[in-house]
């Protein structure tokens, strides 16, 4: 337990060495875009490969994304419901910030440095129900609920998945362990020495990425949106971690990751909107920050 507790305070460090590092000038924001294009792009998508190596594909698992996306439905439905008599703006920030889980980012970098193989495909297989809430079905139904039509359908949110190469390998290496199917060793010795690098390489880009806002009369919105997802985060996971038919690693990262923080996509929704973007900035920082003191804590205890 003790050995976990400091592996997971060290993850915290580095998020704290990132910020820092803006702080003093060393490094910007903008370099923490290119690091997580990286991450993203290459560093992800060898993390979940390598993670297939020796797993084993039960139908049961499945439950795991369908809690998710549970989860998210309930999630934007509360923020439909909060902000209904609301303006615009609340609408926009309200369904777009409650669902969707920074999953990628944050916590597949945490779950794979501390509880391995199993732990990130049970975390994969919760990003897969999320995803597509993340990923333009969020943004769908909050321009319905605002009266605005922009085009998108739930089809074409649903195929937005697979131009992200961490989901896409996710995917097809999901769909070769239904069938009992691996790809060779090299490709996956290959993919071994590059996914060490995407657990620093993702609390840097966090440090980089945080920013704080000063303007107090908007913390009772972030507060709200906070409070109500860790109210969630707590039910799902003393329900999955109590009475799911799972081992013991599957259910421990799966009541974890439902403490996830707020997607960055949210942000860019929110922006595309013409929402409260510094608000919506502020409450994914907040979820930030929420998220890293609460990890070391849960790691250790569950």
């Amino acid at each position: 337990m003790f050995d976990i507790l400091i592996r997971a305070c060290f993850f915290l460090l580095m998020v704290v060495l990132g910020y820092v590092m803006k702080k003093i000038g060393v490094l910007t924001k903008e370099d923490g875009v290119a690091v997580a294009r990286v991450i993203l792009n290459i560093t992800l998508p060898c993390a979940i490969l390598v993670s297939f190596r020796s797993f084993v594909f039960e139908w049961s698992y499945m439950i795991i994304p369908l809690v998710s996306f549970m989860a998210n439905w309930l999630l934007i439905g509360i923020g439909y419901m909060i902000s209904r008599r609301g303006g615009r703006d609340e609408k926009v920030y309200y369904m777009l910030s409650l669902p969707t889980y920074n999953i990628g980012n944050f916590m597949l970098p945490f779950v794979s440095g501390i509880l391995g193989s199993t732990g990130v495909v049970a975390t994969c297989l919760f990003d897969m129900g999320s995803s597509p809430m993340c990923l333009g079905l969020g943004f769908m139904l909050t321009a319905l609920a605002i009266g605005e039509d922009h085009g998108r359908s739930v089809f074409s949110s649903i195929m937005q998945l697979f131009t992200k190469p961490s989901f896409t390998v996710y995917f097809v290496m999901l769909v070769l362990s239904m069938f009992s199917l691996s790809l060779p060793d090299p490709v996956f010795d290959f993919a071994a020495m590059i996914s060490p690098a995407n657990g620093p390489m993702a609390m840097i880009m966090i440090g980089l990425m945080l920013e704080f806002s000063s303007d107090r009369t908007k913390l009772k919105e972030v507060l709200a949106v906070n409070g109500i997802r860790i109210i969630v985060a707590v039910i799902i996971a003393f329900l999955f971690f109590s009475f799911a038919p799972f081992p013991y690693e599957v259910r421990k990262a799966v009541a974890i990751t439902a403490f996830a923080p707020i997607s960055s996509s949210s942000a860019a929704f929110v922006s595309e909107l013409k929402g409260d973007v510094e608000l919506e900035g502020f409450s994914g920082t907040v979820s930030i920050v929420i998220a890293l003191i609460l990890m070391p804590l849960l790691f250790t205890l569950l």
